[in-house]
């Protein structure tokens, strides 16, 4: 195998594959990138059995052929040399890599594993895959994947939960003490597939490959979720389980309505976190009509307190909530105005937009100090 290329373009493509392979055993087949030249075409793989990806640039080919090699290091080598036309070579189990030019600057030599035994990538018929807008599903990534579970002993809540319903793609994701929940219209029609759990390294590689614009394509078939942009396709295998029945947490004809500025709750929560108490991370919401006044426990550092403007005329009443976990959600809402929404100062809230969109947020509050 022999061939001439950009060194920026291979660089870019060797870096995003390192991010699919094993990456730490250099003897491990998973470990490699596999490069295959042909046509005047440079197609990249690689894979660590439960991830894959593929992508194609365009080269001059002199010999064809194919090869891997440790893709970590291979990467690091590629980001140290001058952004010129490169000369590759593969011969007698090394890939050399030097100027085309023949200037001779520099020269590199990589022991390489032969082609064949490079595991077969996962793929899905062309029918199966849908085309919607990079911008808007990478916005419901953002505004869900936060609030994924951690703890495998619920596998099944550790990933972002997608499927069409009535029309609109919905992604959700909870961890049992919030759920992020985002249902949206594309204007590009959206077939019927079969629900799934998605883990959320994938929707992390899926944004890493993109630019946040124009369309991609996207497929699921039984345990695997696909995605095409560009040049570029990679796959992940689907997290087994049922999903929590998430509708059933969405509470609905809730009796209490508060508004208020979504610049000022940053401003609030940013001041009053200061102070709160590290482990329980603490804050308590007073609403009484037309205002809100966040506040901290008395801690060892002192105590503070902030009044806001709201639109809210129910009983007065003090909620308390982890500082963290309030933070993110009111982060996501784009919005001048945001809206809580609940019944009881002890049970589920829901956090939306103000007007309304196409995304809500579900918060238990804290259980209140010696209740």
């Amino acid at each position: 195998m022999k061939f001439i290329c950009q060194a920026s373009l291979l660089r870019q493509e060797i870096e995003l594959a390192n991010s699919f392979s094993s990456s730490k055993n250099s003897l491990s087949i998973l470990s490699n990138v596999l490069l295959e030249a042909g046509g005047d075409i440079l197609t990249v793989k690689a894979t660590d059995q439960n991830i894959g990806f593929s992508s194609q640039i365009n080269i001059s080919v002199i010999v064809p052929g194919a090869t891997t090699v440790f893709c970590e290091k291979f990467s690091q080598l590629l980001k140290n040399i001058p952004d010129e036309e490169i000369l590759v070579e593969e011969k007698e189990g090394n890939l050399t890599i030097e100027p085309a030019d023949e200037s001779g600057s520099f020269r590199i030599s990589i022991r390489t594993i032969e082609a064949s035994k490079f595991p077969s990538l996962n793929s899905i018929d062309d029918s199966l895959y849908f085309s919607i807008t990079q911008r808007d599903y990478f916005d419901m990534i953002d505004k869900t994947s936060f609030a994924v579970a951690s703890d495998d002993s619920r596998h099944f809540l550790t990933g972002v939960y997608m499927e069409k319903k009535n029309g609109n793609l919905v992604m959700v994701a909870t961890d049992g003490k919030r759920m992020a929940y985002v249902s949206r219209h594309f204007e590009q029609e959206i077939p019927d597939f079969p629900a799934s759990i998605i883990t959320v390294k994938f929707l992390s590689l899926l944004k890493s490959i993109g630019s946040g614009e124009g369309l991609f394509s996207i497929g699921v078939k039984e345990g695997y979720i696909f995605a095409r942009i560009g040049n570029r396709t990679i796959y992940s295998s689907l997290i087994q389980g049922t999903y929590a029945a998430y509708e059933k947490v969405i509470p609905h004809n809730l009796e209490n309505t508060c508004v208020m500025k979504k610049e000022d709750v940053e401003k609030a929560i940013s001041l009053i976190s200061i102070l709160v108490e590290n482990k329980s991370k603490r804050i308590f919401l007073d609403l009484t009509e037309n205002k809100v006044t966040f506040s901290g426990e008395n801690t060892e550092f002192g105590e503070s307190h902030q009044e806001i403007p709201a639109s809210y005329s129910g009983p007065d009443v003090r909620i308390s909530f982890n500082c963290m976990l309030l933070v993110s959600p009111i982060k996501k809402i784009n919005s001048d105005y945001i809206k809580i929404m609940f019944t009881k100062p002890s049970s589920a809230m829901v956090f939306t937009s103000d007007p309304e969109k196409d995304y809500l947020f579900v918060l238990m509050p804290m259980q209140m100090p010696n209740s």
